[in-house]
């Protein structure tokens, strides 16, 4: 075996998927109303906020990592992309803190202080939604069990 058969076995590691978000229904519902919105509320993009800003970066990552294979470091490519779905998942947990505009309601704030929360921040009334984000990396392209 010659270095590019070594080469293009270790390249055909490198077939992977992942993915970040709330991967549990009642978050995933609350994290898509706050991207997009709903009829009483206005949207307060998070997922795709972290993305759009963070999509150089994550594109330099993965080439890096990638380059570490060509020059012979052994590694999955899902090992790749979950590590740099990581770093993504942390940033968009850092955007859901960020208070995310437009300010809440009068209405919305007052509901909170009836429960006891005197916090005027967007997103994070409970927390749940910053906690649920969660990644999954997997071998191959093929769909996802919920799909």
């Amino acid at each position: 075996m010659d270095d590019l058969d070594r080469l293009i076995l270790r390249m055909q590691h490198l077939d992977a998927s992942a993915r970040v978000g709330a991967l549990d229904e009642e978050n995933a519902t609350k994290l898509s109303y706050s991207e997009f919105g709903t009829v009483n509320e206005p949207p307060r993009p998070t997922l795709s906020a972290a993305t759009d800003r963070n999509a150089n970066a994550i594109h330099r990552a993965v080439e890096r990592r990638v380059a570490t294979v060509v020059a012979g470091k052994p590694q999955t490519g899902q090992d790749i992309l979950a590590d740099v779905a990581h770093d993504l998942a942390e940033e968009v947990q850092n955007e859901i803190d960020g208070n995310v505009q437009p300010a809440l309601a009068p209405s919305t704030i007052a509901a909170r202080r009836r429960r006891g929360n005197p916090s005027e921040r967007t997103l994070v009334d409970t927390d749940d939604m910053r906690k649920s984000i969660k990644v999954e990396a997997k071998r191959g392209d093929g769909g996802w069990p919920d799909d």
